[in-house]
C-alpha cells in the first residue's frame, strides 16, 4: 500500500487502526517472515482470538496479506499472514487536499 487513503475521515480510520500498540507489535512480528495467529499469539503473549481479529482487520486495510495452507501437523489447515510494504507520508499539502477531497465527496452524496 502506498500513500494514504484520499478523504480526512479514511486517513483518521487508518491512524486510528494503527494507534493501536499491539497491532503495531503484530505487524512488526509478521514484516519478514509469514506466520500463523498461535505462532503470533505465543510470540506477543496476546490471546489468539484478539490476534485472529487483529490480523483480519489488518488484511482488510490492505496492510496484511493472508494464505491458507495445508500442514502435515494440527492444525491442519492455517492461515498464515505476512505484513505487506506500505508507507504514508502525512504533512499540510497531504491535509488539505483531503480536505477538498472530503468536502467533493460531500457534495455529490
Amino acid at each position: 500500500m502506498n500513500g494514504l487513503p484520499p478523504t480526512l475521515p479514511e486517513i483518521a480510520g487508518i491512524f486510528g487502526f494503527l494507534g493501536n500498540e499491539q497491532r503495531l507489535h503484530i505487524l512488526a512480528a509478521i514484516a519478514h517472515k509469514e506466520k500463523f495467529a498461535r505462532e503470533i499469539s505465543e510470540e506477543l503473549n496476546i490471546s489468539r482470538p484478539l490476534v485472529v481479529i487483529y490480523l483480519k482487520q489488518s488484511e482488510k486495510h490492505g496492510l496484511v496479506k493472508g494464505v491458507d495452507r495445508r500442514c502435515d501437523e494440527p492444525p491442519y489447515h492455517r492461515r498464515y499472514y505476512r505484513a505487506q510494504p506500505f508507507e504514508f507520508t502525512l504533512n499540510l499539502e497531504t491535509l488539505t487536499q483531503a480536505e477538498r477531497e472530503s468536502k467533493n465527496g460531500k457534495q455529490t452524496d
